[in-house]
């Protein structure tokens, strides 16, 4: 670094002007460090001083990125633990009073559709089950019967008031 780059720093980070900082630097024989703390006295600490050392700094920034790094691969782990689970089990919707599987897709499919086109799912779900259609689970973690029994539920009342707009007619 030449000799006016280092005044030019010297005066931008003490605040002081060209001339006082050139002093300075030659008073302490261009050693930046010892010029800094020499104006810091001179001008009694109103001044923010300049330090070489740039290590505290890097240590708390590397720190940082270290516990953010952590914090994504948690989240990428969760992500990785939902799709397997999404993927190992089935959405399928049925026909009422049959056994036949009209569509069948994994968990996690359903889960991107709903997010992605929710506005677009949801009713095509709400009129599959008035125009007859069950939902059920199937796989290890969500083909439980608590589950499934709740969507026959929605079904039967579907279906109840399927059969109140029949019978008005």
């Amino acid at each position: 670094m030449t000799n006016y780059e280092m005044t030019e720093k010297l005066s931008e980070k003490m605040g002081v002007t060209m001339e006082e900082a050139k002093e300075a630097l030659e008073a302490c024989d261009w050693d930046m460090l010892d010029a800094a703390l020499m104006l810091e006295k001179a001008h009694g600490g109103e001044k923010e001083a300049y330090s070489t050392r740039q290590e505290a700094r890097d240590e708390e920034a590397s720190d940082a990125r270290r516990e953010d790094r952590g914090i994504l691969r948690q989240i990428g782990r969760l992500l990785r633990k939902a799709i397997a689970c999404g993927n190992r089990n089935r959405f399928e919707v049925r026909r009422k009073g049959s056994d036949e599987v009209v569509l069948e897709l994994p968990v996690t499919i359903l889960v991107v559709l709903l997010l992605f086109a929710f506005w677009v799912c949801v009713p095509l779900l709400v009129i599959g089950l008035f125009a007859g259609f069950r939902y059920a689970f199937n796989g290890a973690e969500l083909g439980r019967e608590s589950i499934n029994k709740a969507m026959d539920k929605a079904a039967e009342a579907a279906g109840r008031v399927v059969d109140e707009i029949k019978h008005e007619e």
